[in-house]
C-alpha cells in the first residue's frame, strides 16, 4: 500500500514538471503583443535541430568559390534551409521539379529565372504585411527568418567544339564554365550525346583545324583553342560569352558565369583574323592575348595576372601598330592613375603591344649566405654593392669566440655579360686566347685557372680588429662570406720525414717545423721549401712570411724524374739522329744512281 502511495506521488511530480516546462518554452516562443511597450525582435538560436529532409551528398558540396547570392540562379533539386522565428527547428526545402519554393505558413514562390537573392527578397516583400499586425517595420522583420543554400542542384552541362572530349557531364549549379572546359580537356572516357560514328568524324574534323592553325599557334589544344570567345547557350535560348583570360586575372563572375542546368558550352577555335594584343615586362604572366572588342588596358594588364611587385607602374608603354606594320607610335599611360580613378582607362586596338617596365628602387633585394663561426649564420638581405661586410656581419650576431678572421674569405660567383654562371669549359676558352706565353707559363696559367676561386680582397683583421673603415667591402648578390674556426695546427708535407699537422707555436721558425716532422727526407730540396698561407693560398718563401695557424709546410724533391731519364733521353735522340742520317744517305745513293 506504501508503494503504490509512492508512486503516485512521483507520477504527479511529473506532470507538474512537465506542465512547467512546456508552458516556459511556450512563453518564450511566444510572439510580443500589440501592447508591449517596445518592440524587440527574437533571435534565431544557434543550435537548431535540423528536421529530415534531403540527403546532403559530399560531392554536392564542392564550390569553384563560395556562392554569390546575387549570382546564383534556382533551379530544381537546389535544397535550401529554411528557418522562422516560430520555431527554432531548421527545414530543409528542395525546389520542386516545376520550379516553386513551398515556404511553410508563408507560401509558394516560382524560382524561375530568378537569383536567390531576388526570392529573399520576394519572400520578405511576403512576410511583412504578415508581421504589420505585430507593428514591425521592414527592417526589423529581417531578423525573423532565413534563407540559405545548403547544397546546390545537379545539372548536366554539354561541352562541345576546341576541347579533348566533347560530350555531356554532370556539374552543380556552384560551377563554373572553365572548369567545365578543363573537365573537357581531360582524357578521360567520354559520355557523348553523338553516336560512335559521328564523334569520330567530330574528332577528326577538330584535328584538321589543329593542324591547319599549328604553324600559327603551335601544339596543343590549350593554344589552338579560343579563351576569350567562348559561347553559353542556356536553356531559355540566351547566351553568354565567356573570357576565362580576362576571369583568370580577376576572378570576377561576369566573365566566366556559374553553370544552370541544360547549359550548352561551345569553344570555338582562335579567329586569325581577330589580332592579338600582347602584354609585356612587369606583369606575372606575360603573353599575347586574343583581341577581343572593348578590350582596355586596365582588363588586359589583369589578365595578364596583374603587375609584378617590381613594375614601374607610372610609366607603362603603349605601342600601336600603324600602316600594316611598317610603322608605330608610343605613348605613356600612369597605371596607378587609371585604376585610382584619376585617369579614364585607355581602349585598345587590335595589335596593341603593352610594355611595363621594372622600377630599379623596386627590385628584389640580393642575397649573400655567411656561414662559420658567427653567432647566427644563414641568408641575409642586401642592397647590392650598397650593403658592407660589417654590416652583414652585424646581422649575424657577430664572430664567435672560435672565430679566425686572418682566415675568413668572400667569394663571388663569376659571371660572363649575359649574366650567366662561368663554367670550366668557357675558362678553357679564354685559355685559348693566350698566345703570347711560352708553353711553361701557357700550361702554368692553365694549372692555376682550374683552381682558381673568385676570392674578393678583403683583409678582415684589419677590418675588425684595427675598425679600419677604408677595409670595409661592399657585397654583391650571391656573395659568400666564411669564417672559419681558428686553427691550432701547422699541416707540414713533401718530403719530410714523418708528413702531418704540428701543434702551432707563436713565433716558432720554420726549422722547428721541419724538426718536428722528422726532418728534411733524402732528396728533398730545402731551398724551395715554400710556406702555403692559410688565407690567401699564396706559395711564398719561408723568410717573407711569419708562420701562422692554419699554414702549410711544402718541400719539394730534387729528381722529379726516374733514374733512367737521362738514358731513355739520349736513346731517343740517338734514334732520331739514325733515322736522319739514314734518309739523307739515301738521298744521296738516289743522286748518284741518277748522275751515271
Amino acid at each position: 500500500m506504501k508503494h503504490i502511495v509512492i508512486t503516485k506521488l512521483f507520477l504527479m511530480l511529473l506532470i507538474v514538471g512537465g506542465v512547467c516546462i512546456v508552458g516556459s518554452a511556450r512563453a518564450q516562443l511566444t510572439a510580443p503583443t500589440s501592447s508591449s511597450p517596445s518592440m524587440s525582435v527574437p533571435q534565431l538560436s544557434s543550435p537548431a535541430t535540423e528536421k529530415s529532409g534531403p540527403q546532403i551528398s559530399a560531392e554536392a558540396m564542392v564550390f569553384d568559390s563560395p556562392v554569390d547570392p546575387h549570382e546564383y540562379r534556382l533551379g530544381p533539386g537546389d535544397v535550401l534551409q529554411y528557418r522562422s522565428w516560430t520555431s527554432n527547428d531548421a527545414q530543409q526545402i528542395m525546389v520542386s521539379a516545376d520550379q516553386l519554393l513551398v515556404i511553410p505558413r508563408v507560401g509558394e514562390f516560382s524560382v524561375k529565372g530568378k537569383s536567390l537573392a531576388q526570392i529573399k527578397e520576394e519572400i520578405m516583400a511576403h512576410a511583412v504585411p504578415m508581421f504589420r499586425k505585430l507593428r514591425m517595420t521592414y527592417d526589423s522583420a529581417q531578423g525573423l527568418f532565413s534563407l540559405s543554400l545548403v547544397q546546390p542542384k545537379r545539372i548536366y552541362v554539354q561541352v562541345l567544339g576546341e576541347v579533348e572530349t566533347q560530350g555531356v557531364y554532370p556539374f552543380t549549379g556552384g560551377t563554373r564554365v572553365v572548369t567545365a572546359i578543363q573537365v573537357a580537356n581531360r582524357p578521360v572516357q567520354h559520355a557523348t550525346i553523338l553516336g560512335d560514328e559521328a564523334f569520330e568524324k567530330e574528332q577528326e574534323k577538330r584535328k584538321r583545324e589543329q593542324s591547319r592553325l599549328r604553324p600559327y599557334f603551335g601544339s596543343g589544344s590549350e593554344k589552338t583553342s579560343s579563351l576569350r570567345n567562348i559561347i553559353v547557350t542556356h536553356s531559355d535560348g540566351t547566351t553568354q560569352r565567356v573570357d576565362i583570360a580576362r576571369y583568370n586575372g580577376s576572378h570576377d563572375g561576369r566573365f566566366c558565369p556559374l553553370l544552370r542546368e541544360g547549359d550548352v558550352v561551345y569553344v570555338p577555335f582562335k579567329k586569325l583574323g581577330t589580332g592579338q594584343i600582347g602584354v609585356y615586362g612587369g606583369v606575372v604572366s606575360p603573353q599575347d592575348f586574343e583581341y577581343v572588342e572593348g578590350d582596355s588596358l586596365m582588363g588586359m594588364i589583369a589578365a595578364a595576372m596583374g603587375p609584378t611587385q617590381t613594375a614601374n607602374l607610372h610609366h607603362v608603354e603603349l605601342i600601336r601598330m600603324a600602316g600594316g606594320g611598317e610603322s608605330y607610335t608610343s605613348q605613356i599611360f600612369d597605371y596607378s592613375a587609371i585604376k585610382s580613378g584619376a585617369a579614364p582607362d585607355v581602349k585598345l586596338e587590335s595589335g596593341d603591344r603593352i610594355f611595363i617596365r621594372d622600377n630599379p628602387d623596386l627590385r628584389e633585394l640580393s642575397r649573400v649566405a655567411i656561414k662559420g663561426e658567427v653567432l647566427h649564420p644563414g641568408v641575409y638581405p642586401i642592397q647590392r654593392n650598397v650593403t658592407k661586410l660589417s654590416e652583414v656581419v652585424k646581422y649575424a650576431g657577430g664572430f664567435s669566440s672560435h672565430a679566425f678572421l686572418a682566415g675568413g674569405t668572400v667569394t663571388r660567383q663569376r659571371v660572363d655579360l649575359d649574366n650567366r654562371d662561368n663554367t670550366s669549359d668557357e675558362e678553357a676558352k679564354r685559355i685559348s686566347r693566350v698566345s703570347n706565353l711560352a708553353v711553361e707559363d701557357t700550361a702554368n696559367f692553365r694549372r692555376l685557372t682550374e683552381v682558381r676561386e673568385g676570392y674578393v680582397s678583403v683583409d678582415m683583421k684589419q677590418l675588425f680588429e684595427k675598425n679600419d673603415a677604408s677595409a670595409d667591402i661592399p657585397l654583391n648578390d650571391g656573395d659568400v662570406i666564411s669564417i672559419p674556426s681558428r686553427p691550432t695546427t701547422v699541416y707540414v708535407w713533401g718530403y719530410v720525414g714523418s708528413v702531418g699537422y704540428i701543434p702551432f707555436k707563436d713565433g716558432a721558425s720554420l726549422d722547428f717545423y721541419i724538426n718536428a716532422a722528422g726532418g728534411y727526407a733524402e732528396g728533398a730540396v730545402k731551398k724551395n721549401t715554400r710556406i702555403i698561407k692559410v688565407r690567401t693560398h699564396r706559395w711564398v718563401r719561408a723568410e717573407e712570411t711569419v708562420i701562422e695557424p692554419g699554414d702549410e709546410v711544402y718541400v719539394p724533391q730534387d729528381k722529379l724524374y726516374p733514374d733512367d731519364y737521362n738514358l731513355r733521353v739520349t736513346s731517343t735522340e740517338v734514334s732520331i739522329i739514325a733515322t736522319v742520317v739514314s734518309a739523307v744517305l739515301a738521298v744521296l745513293s738516289l743522286y748518284f744512281l741518277t748522275k751515271k
